[in-house]
């Protein structure tokens, strides 16, 4: 979900630098083989006016009744893709309505702090690393302006937040050490995307530290979701017996932290190797031996990645609750201590 919202807020910016040209419409009839072996021919009817356009003959699916986007060039029309922005939003809508139905104020504080994290993210990280700045710096200093804005604006400002933002900043901090550690030893590029080989032509941006930012960014979600639970499980024990002190609640809150990393890394190492089932279907068709093929950027960066975030995970659980247990030892936090947003 952030990088489909990340596409809709950097769209107004890659529009800016874009030659001008790009349409929407409707494919009224297509109209068979053009002049060329590499496009077909279909009347679109763009701007209330029927225009001839050309279709790539490998892009399957396109009908008639179809939207799609175009390109207007030397006062000839090609169709590029279809229009896929209504459907988009739709699914955004729906998102956004259960979010709201099932979440109630929680649920708009939710969504609020997510737009506003992106804004950080569009607007001041991106800006800054296309400029040259470093990666890891505007990366950090994001990462902590992205969770003052979801902690305290979606759960208040008390000691069970500040525990969950400590925590939180404690984990990346462990999290950038061994990504800087291993990504040194095992002389990484940062060249292993289509994107990074793009970036590095144009130049002027580091790639391994825009690695180890993208590692950092990737986990917030899950390690914000960690250290609010597990801080929360420890004012739940902090309320139930006031008397209990910094050991007793640290014990009893990592009782149910067992269960949480448990789960928790299951489902950070899930999503990490849903997103490179491309990379895992080169194992089957590749014939270099494993070995030799994990042993390449692409694969091992991956690894890099899954394995820190799971890290990530796996020290933010017992950070946080030494945290909140010294925040809430005594029947502090109670009550009478704290404050809601």
């Amino acid at each position: 979900m952030w990088r489909l919202l990340l596409v809709f807020l950097l769209l107004p910016a890659l529009a800016q630098g874009r030659e001008e040209g790009y349409l929407v419409g409707r494919i009224v009839a297509l109209a068979g083989e053009g002049e060329s072996p590499l496009w077909d021919l279909a009347w679109v009817r763009v701007e209330g006016e029927l225009v001839r356009a050309y279709l790539p003959t490998d892009g399957e699916g396109f009908r008639e009744g179809q939207r799609v986007v175009l390109y207007h060039e030397g006062g000839r029309y090609y169709v590029t893709e279809p229009d896929r922005m209504p459907w988009l939003f739709t699914l955004l809508g729906l998102f956004a309505l259960l979010a709201l139905l099932l979440g109630r104020g929680k649920g708009v504080r939710g969504l609020l702090g997510t737009f506003l994290s992106l804004l950080v993210v569009v607007y001041f990280v991106v800006p800054r690393v296309a400029a040259g700045g470093n990666p890891l710096l505007y990366a950090f200093l994001g990462s902590l302006g992205v969770l003052l804005l979801t902690i305290y604006l979606v759960h208040g400002v008390n000691r069970k937040t500040t525990a969950a933002l400590l925590g939180t900043l404690l984990s990346v901090g462990f999290v950038l050490l061994l990504a800087l550690l291993f990504t040194r030893g095992m002389a990484f590029t940062g060249l292993a995307s289509e994107e990074a080989l793009l970036l590095r032509q144009w130049g002027g941006v580091d790639l391994v530290s825009l690695f180890l930012a993208g590692v950092v960014v990737g986990a917030l979600g899950a390690l914000t979701d960690v250290t609010v639970t597990q801080a929360a499980v420890v004012q739940a024990l902090a309320h139930a017996n006031p008397r209990f002190g910094l050991l007793d609640l640290y014990r009893r809150g990592m009782e149910v932290g067992y269960d949480h990393i448990g789960s928790l890394v299951n489902t950070l190492v899930l999503a990490y190797a849903a997103g490179s089932l491309p990379l895992f279907l080169l194992l089957t068709r590749d014939p270099t031996p494993l070995r030799f093929l994990l042993n390449t950027e692409p694969f091992a960066a991956e690894i890099v990645a899954m394995v820190l975030g799971s890290l990530g995970l796996l020290l933010a659980v017992p950070l946080t609750t030494l945290v909140a247990a010294w925040f809430l030892r005594g029947g502090r936090g109670g009550p009478g201590h704290h404050h809601p947003h």
